[in-house]
C-alpha cells in the first residue's frame, strides 16, 4: 500500500503537537523516564512505530478528531473514533526510530501560537500574523488558509466563553491545512471536534457568519469560504 501525501509529516507534526499538550498538563504517560519504563514492560515484540500510532490514537480519543490520519487526509470510509482506518500504510521502522529520538531530544511548544508554528514548520508553512477583528460569543467564522487558521486559534485559546467547535467552520483541502485546523480541539482545550470542510464540500454557513481568509489560503477553499 501506498503511502499518503506527507505522512511522514503529518506524523512529526501529530508529535510536536502531543509534545504541547503532555508539557500543558503532564501525565507521564507520553514522555520522559516513566513513560519508557512503562512502554519497557510490555512493549513484547512492538515497536516504535508501534508506539507512536498508540499515541496518537490515545490522543485522539481524549481531544476527538485533533491527531487521528483520517481528519488530515479527510478519509471518508473510516469511523469517527477510528483515527487511521485501512487506509493508513503504517510507519516505516527506521523513520520511526530516528523521528522518536529527534523529538525527544527537542523542546516543547510552550503556547499555542508555538505550537502551530511547530505544525506549520513541519510542513513547510511560513505563518504570517493575520489580524483578527475581537470575537464574541456569539460569532460565527468561516476560516481558511494556515495564517488565518492560526491566528484564529490564538484567539480562542486566549478569549473567554469561546467555543471552537460550535463557532468556526474550516474550509481546509489540502492534508496540511486540515492538520492545522484539527489540532485547534487540542490547542484550545476542546472536547468536540472541529467543524472542516474540503473545498467541495456542501457548505450552509449560519447567517452573519464573518469570513476569516489568509493570502495562503488554498485558492480553492479561499474562493469557497468567501462566496
Amino acid at each position: 500500500m501506498g503511502s499518503l501525501e506527507g505522512q511522514e509529516r503529518y506524523v512529526e507534526a501529530a508529535l510536536r503537537l502531543l509534545q504541547f499538550v503532555e508539557a500543558r498538563r503532564p501525565t507521564g504517560r507520553r514522555f520522559g523516564p516513566d513513560a519508557d519504563a512503562r512502554w519497557a514492560s510490555f512493549r513484547g515484540d512492538l515497536r516504535t512505530a508501534d508506539r507512536i500510532e498508540l499515541l496518537i490514537r490515545d490522543a485522539d480519543t481524549e481531544w476527538p478528531g485533533a491527531f487521528g490520519a483520517r481528519t488530515v487526509y479527510d478519509l471518508r470510509a473510516v469511523a469517527e473514533d477510528e483515527p487511521f482506518g485501512a487506509a493508513w500504510p503504517g510507519l516505516d521502522p527506521v523513520a520511526a526510530e530516528e523521528l522518536w529520538r529527534r523529538i525527544r531530544g527537542e523542546a516543547a511548544p510552550a503556547a499555542p501560537s508555538e505550537a502551530c508554528r511547530a505544525l506549520a514548520a513541519v510542513w513547510g508553512l511560513p505563518l504570517r500574523p493575520h489580524p483578527l477583528e475581537p470575537i464574541a460569543a456569539t460569532d460565527r467564522l468561516i476560516v481558511a488558509g494556515p495564517s488565518a487558521i492560526a491566528a484564529a486559534i490564538d484567539a480562542f485559546s486566549t478569549g473567554t466563553a469561546l467555543d471552537w467547535a460550535d463557532q468556526v467552520i474550516v474550509i481546509a483541502t489540502p492534508p496540511a491545512h486540515r492538520q492545522l485546523a484539527a489540532a485547534a480541539i487540542a490547542l484550545v482545550n476542546a472536547t468536540r471536534p472541529s467543524r472542516i470542510l474540503a473545498a467541495t464540500d456542501d457548505l450552509a454557513p449560519p447567517a452573519g457568519a464573518r469570513r476569516v481568509v489568509s493570502d495562503d489560503a488554498d485558492p480553492r477553499d479561499g474562493a469557497r469560504a468567501r462566496s
